[in-house]
């Protein structure tokens, strides 16, 4: 990918990391600029966010060394799954 990243969390116990890439960026206009990349830096997969219809993406991120979550652009805080990308809670925050 050639888009901005904007944050990574290098995992320790898989290889591979956690990218947030810049919302703006033409490859993930569809929202799902989260995802998890392997060593190589091939997509393993990109997460959904919660909202359908309206446009949203993902603002920031946290890895606290067994959860990973995320904020969105309207107001929600989500956990996602490492293995799949699969939101596991979801909480609205506004």
């Amino acid at each position: 990918m050639s888009g901005q990243v904007i944050d990574r969390i290098d995992l320790t116990d898989e290889p591979g990391s956690i990218v947030l890439y810049d919302w703006m960026a033409e490859e993930v206009k569809d929202g799902r600029n989260l995802m998890r990349v392997d060593a190589e830096g091939n997509i393993l997969w990109k997460a959904s966010t919660p909202t359908t219809g309206m446009q949203d993406c993902f603002t920031d991120m946290q890895w606290d060394g067994k959860t990973l979550t995320a904020n969105t652009w309207s107001c929600y805080r989500v956990s996602i799954g490492l293995q799949d990308g699969q939101i596991t809670v979801l909480e609205f925050t506004k």
